[in-house]
């Protein structure tokens, strides 16, 4: 790609931690200027984690604003005038008792796309509450706990209502500007974590719904599971009711006694054929079992660390890692997935300095974070 495909796209970005900050990668990786408007003092409180700012802020400007102030005020409202996108992740209200919510802004400029990622959304009895992820995965029936064992419970690793609102409201902001080319208007945008997770969760929600029968997810075919191979390795199959999968499963591991079961009867028995599985499983070496799984084409993978993901060969053709130069050397990224005729997006920008871009974009520094009347905390409590 010559010119990447959001190129003169200008994205102001309130929105903190990790939702806004992912969806304002995934824009800027694909050729928006995305510009984090943070607080003075502290910044985006990401910033305390040097590792997770980084992750999710390459490619990005940095401008530090005292939006409760008089100048910190007209500044942004200096930078509305030349923006196409407004992003926000404050609780709901913020932005209006702040003289800056959607309908403020779009009446000073009609043709902007206001975005607001909340935990529950704008409206509704849990409009006001705060709600990181757990709480969302909760509230979307992802966290189910047998009464008592609680403190027994695995909390979940990937903030699945972070990722999923971050995702739709990238996809609703490249939405808006391609309807804002014909009618010449913006939009204001309500994303949240929880209807985000609730969609995410259709095929579980849906069917009952409707009285409709539906599959179990995950499936109960004994051919779906995480299995230990003879060298102490662990491998997944993945088969999902495909037979012929299935057939030749069977044939590799020499268990001709279940070959011909179709879906529906493997699913039924599958307390009677997981023994016999995991004990044939166990008797392969990892890299022969891996090989003709290959060569037979059934669904598998194998289970990485996260130190091994992505030195994976699989990962390093696909060019998952790229790198920047620093001033000790290079700073490793991992790209963002979407390739267009075979090209990904750039990664062309360190993430910035806290306030690095104040006096490009707004023609004068940053004040040091000891004249900042509200050093800390001056946009107000942010959720997510």
């Amino acid at each position: 790609m010559t010119t990447l495909p959001l190129s003169g796209v200008r994205i102001l970005s309130l929105a903190e931690q990790y939702p806004g900050p992912y969806a304002g990668m995934l824009l800027a990786d694909l050729g928006a200027d995305v510009i984090l408007i943070e607080r003075p003092g502290s910044g985006d409180p990401s910033r305390r984690f040097p590792g997770l700012f980084a992750s999710f802020n390459r490619n990005k400007r940095s401008v530090v604003l005292d939006l409760k102030s008089e100048q910190g005020h007209a500044d942004f409202l200096k930078l509305v005038d030349s923006a196409d996108v407004v992003m926000e992740g404050f609780r709901p209200g913020v932005m209006d008792r702040l003289k800056l919510g959607a309908t403020a802004l779009r009446l000073r400029k009609p043709d902007l796309v206001f975005v607001s990622i909340s935990a529950f959304g704008q409206n509704g009895p849990l409009a006001g509450v705060a709600g990181h992820d757990l709480s969302i995965q909760a509230a979307a029936g992802l966290v189910q706990v047998p009464i008592g064992q609680e403190a027994q419970a695995p909390l979940p690793m990937l903030p699945l209502g972070d990722i999923a609102s971050a995702m739709f409201a990238a996809l609703g902001v490249v939405t808006a500007l391609f309807a804002r080319k014909s009618s010449g208007l913006g939009s204001t945008m309500d994303v949240s974590m929880l209807d985000s997770l609730v969609s995410w969760m259709t095929p579980f929600l849906m069917p009952p719904m409707n009285n409709l029968a539906t599959r179990e997810l995950p499936p109960l075919d004994p051919g779906y599971g995480i299995f230990l191979t003879a060298d102490g390795r662990q491998i997944t199959l993945s088969i999902a009711g495909e037979d012929s999968m299935w057939i030749a499963l069977c044939k590799i591991l020499t268990l001709p006694q279940f070959a011909e079961l179709s879906e529906h009867e493997r699913s039924m028995r599958n307390k009677e054929i997981t023994p016999f599985l995991r004990e044939a499983i166990l008797t392969q070496p990892f890299e022969i079992f891996y090989q003709q799984l290959k060569d037979h084409s059934i669904a598998f993978g194998p289970v990485l660390g996260l130190d091994a993901v992505l030195n994976d060969p699989q990962m390093v053709v696909r060019g998952m890692t790229q790198t920047l130069a620093t001033a000790d050397g290079v700073q490793k990224y991992v790209r963002q997935p979407i390739l267009m005729d075979g090209q990904g997006g750039v990664i062309s920008r360190l993430p910035p300095a806290l306030g690095q871009h104040n006096d490009e974009l707004l023609g004068h520094a940053k004040k040091p974070a000891s004249e900042s009347a509200h050093p800390t905390r001056s946009l107000a409590s942010h959720q997510t």
